[in-house]
């Protein structure tokens, strides 16, 4: 085996102007409709802009540096674009909100455009809202049951407009008004034309796959057809976000070229000339997309095969990464609402990335694994399979690192098995995508389809085990919490700094920088899992509960929040495992992560009340029973006996207690019990004086009386509530009471997380904005 050379390494990527130009529109759009200001100032900015970008360039063109005046005027001139279409978004988003409130939404048409899916608050989908003067934008469609793409409705509903916060300012930089809530609906139609013909043949196509009787199957929807929700309701998203592979079922640049495949073998029995053809070509691709709902990442890739078509056609060879992002370019300026969307920032993120970065990657691996002589027909192949896995990892890699800060900043995860994952399941899917697009094709030809559904069927059951299979390897993996922009402007300085240096490497050099990464790696997770500190923590994850409890190698989560908002918590922790989780009752507001942490995080035990067990693999905790974590305890006090846990009264109630003999400290953990269920676990004994109580119920009115909270006689109180909640939490009569026994009342909307630790003379509280002590 020899190291390759250095004149293995590629050049440095040109990167044209469009992209410099792409970058400068996505970060005004995202700025400008996440904040929302007036239309009129926003013009006045983009008029200033562009004068200040012509005196720089007339500057720069009259002195040695005059190479960058074009760049100076193209950045102008896109952040000036850039100020006046999202200006134009925001008075049509104005607009829009001011007639949804006032006029009933019944006087408006409905259209969907999008699958809609499945949450807390019912099936939610983007909407196009349209009058007797055509269409005035969209917003989101809040409804308690599922709507078909493409249908317009009439209803009687509820309008909300974007109200501050993030919700309000994601939804705004989507190009979204607010959110209309379905109370009845009175009209339905599905889509008529062209439009509702292809819809008709893939709702055609879905039933024939019958997406909900196997993983393979939901797969195929999701990957031919572009409909998601049974490969949610099956829990395949969280395998394939825990893997690094979500992108593969999102339909991209990948199905494209296959669609083109069989369409370019198709025409290649024809006498259709190169115009013709590439017409009938990018025909068929666009009805593709438009069939799998025009998925931002789908209409990105149709966009730069449009561009690379075009190049051909004049006679001029497409450029790849310029393609890529004048595509991107063209859709922000479009439709400036695309650039608040993940879909389509990842998909451009990854195409750009790939495209800049590819090359230089496949030379690091190539240095870092050397080359090997090989012999005959086997050492051949082997060869070309190593090749080809080295091509499949270079490009993983490259599109994880690009991504990461978008990615972590929304899911609070990163997959460690991301790049074995896409080496191994990569060239398998694409053999699943073949046949399922083979299988669409016959969807009128049953017996041909069955064989196509039957080889795919059979790939599919290849591909769920193997994802599996690394999904259940220990930190497949690991909860991460970074800020978005932070993240992005780190992200950036790196690449600047690769570009500039562009460097040769040597393989001691790379596998020494590698070595060193994987033991700062390595201590900090020994750290953080073998040696946590002993502390209580409140989480902050909203409008719900997260308890985490740690000392030493343990570590327990007492209930998992309303959503996944608690990976993002307990990466805030530097949490990687969970001794158990205990689920205190089965309210959505405690239980609605528990999927994302048990698939992220991982726990060896769910544990739930006496009763509530049943049919699950969960251990259950009756009055009297003790939970050991490190040197904490954990002893049930409340309730007396079974109960099925959906009612606030069936609340696990948990007496904490630590003492090493130096410091200690009693809590109380209430989940939504209540004054009398407290009440009555201090009456009979097994609850006295504590140090901190875990305000029940989110500090409602009903959680404490002025006699239980001097009972008590907390040091410090805690209620974990989310900002501008619709409940009034924590109640004011419930802060008087406590602070008037003399606690020190403390909620997670206000201070973020508060941690809680045993002390000589009483707890140590710190809190994550300030307010320590």
């Amino acid at each position: 085996m020899s190291e390759r050379p250095g004149a293995d390494r590629p050049d440095r990527p040109a990167l044209p102007g469009t992209l410099w130009a792409l970058v400068v529109v996505i970060g005004c759009a995202r700025v400008a409709l996440a904040t929302g200001p007036e239309p009129a100032p926003l013009l006045c900015a983009g008029a200033g802009v562009l004068a200040l970008a012509g005196l720089a360039c007339l500057a720069l063109s009259r002195t040695g540096a005059r190479a960058a005046a074009p760049l100076a005027l193209t950045l102008g001139v896109a952040a000036s674009c850039a100020c006046v279409v999202c200006a134009g978004e925001l008075a049509r988003q104005g607009a829009l909100a001011g007639a949804l409130s006032t006029s009933p939404v019944s006087s408006w048409e409905l259209t969907l455009e999008a699958d809609m899916s499945e949450g807390a608050s019912g099936w939610r989908g983007r909407a196009r809202v349209s009058g007797e003067g055509g269409s005035l934008g969209r917003v989101w469609l809040l409804a308690d049951e599922p709507v078909e793409l493409g249908t317009t409705l009439r209803c009687v509903g509820r309008f909300e407009e974007n109200e501050p916060g993030d919700w309000g300012a994601s939804s705004r930089a989507q190009g979204l008004a607010g959110t209309v809530r379905v109370v009845r609906v009175l009209e339905s139609a599905p889509a008529t034309g062209a439009w509702g013909a292809v819809l008709l043949v893939r709702s055609r196509v879905l039933e024939s796959l019958d997406a909900g009787s196997s993983d393979a199957r939901a797969l195929l929807a999701g990957a031919i057809c572009g409909s998601t929700v049974a490969m949610a309701e099956r829990g395949l998203d969280e395998i394939f976000a825990t893997c690094g592979i979500s992108h593969l079922v999102a339909v991209s640049g990948g199905h494209l070229v296959l669609v083109g495949a069989f369409v370019g073998a198709a025409l290649s029995r024809t006498r259709l000339g190169p115009l013709p053809r590439s017409a009938v070509l990018l025909a068929s691709t666009l009805g593709f997309v438009v069939f799998c709902g025009a998925p931002s990442s789908a209409s990105r890739a149709w966009a730069m095969s449009l561009v690379a078509e075009l190049s051909q056609l004049v006679g001029r060879r497409a450029h790849p990464l310029s393609s890529a992002s004048a595509a991107a370019l063209a859709m922000a300026l479009a439709d400036p609402g695309v650039t608040g969307q993940l879909g389509y920032l990842l998909s451009v993120s990854c195409v750009c990335g790939i495209c800049a970065l590819g090359g230089y990657a496949r030379y690091l691996l190539r240095v870092l694994v050397g080359t090997w002589r090989v012999r005959g027909r086997v050492g051949r192949a082997l060869w070309r399979a190593g090749e080809g896995a080295q091509e499949a990892l270079a490009l993983t890699l490259v599109s994880q690192a690009v991504t990461a800060p978008l990615t972590c900043a929304a899911f609070s995860r990163l997959s460690l098995v991301a790049p074995v994952a896409n080496v191994v399941l990569a060239p398998l899917f694409s053999a699943l995508l073949a046949l399922g697009l083979a299988a669409g094709l016959l969807v009128w030809a049953p017996a041909a389809q069955a064989v196509a559904l039957a080889g795919a069927d059979v790939v599919g059951a290849v591909v769920m085990e193997l994802a599996r299979l690394l999904a259940g390897v220990p930190m497949a993996s690991v909860a991460v919490s970074v800020e978005e922009g932070p993240a992005l402007a780190v992200l950036a300085a790196c690449l600047a700094a690769l570009l500039v240096a562009w460097p040769r490497v040597t393989r001691r050099a790379l596998a020494g920088c590698l070595a060193v990464a994987l033991a700062v790696c390595v201590g900090w997770w020994a750290r953080w899992r073998l040696f946590a500190p002993a502390c209580v923590r409140v989480l902050d994850v909203g409008q719900g509960d997260a308890i985490l409890v740690t000392d030493g190698a343990a570590a327990v989560l007492v209930d998992t929040g309303p959503g996944d908002e608690v990976l993002d918590a307990l990466a805030r922790c530097n949490v990687t495992h969970l001794d158990a989780v205990v689920i205190t009752h089965l309210h959505d507001d405690h239980t609605g992560g528990l999927e994302a942490v048990l698939s992220t995080v991982g726990a060896d035990l769910v544990v739930v009340g006496a009763g509530v067990a049943a049919g699950t693999d969960a251990a259950e905790l009756s009055l009297g029973d003790v939970l050991r974590v490190g040197r904490f305890s954990l002893a049930c006090v409340w309730p007396e006996g079974p109960t099925d846990g959906t009612e606030n009264a069936d609340s696990l109630e948990l007496l904490l207690t630590y003492d090493d003999g130096r410091r200690s400290l009693t809590a109380l953990l209430t989940g939504d019990a209540e004054l009398e269920e407290t009440s009555a676990a201090l009456a009979a004994g097994r609850v006295g004086d504590v140090d901190l109580l875990k305000v029940g119920h989110h500090g409602s009115a009903s959680s404490v009386s002025d006699e239980l909270a001097r009972a008590l006689d907390a040091e410090v109180a805690v209620a974990s509530a989310g900002e501008g909640n619709s409940y009034g939490h924590p109640d004011p009569a419930c802060v008087d009471a406590l602070e008037g026994a003399g606690s020190r009342f403390l909620c997670t909307k206000d201070v973020g997380d508060v941690c809680v630790e045993p002390g000589e003379e009483g707890p140590v509280v710190s809190c994550q904005r300030g307010k320590g002590q």
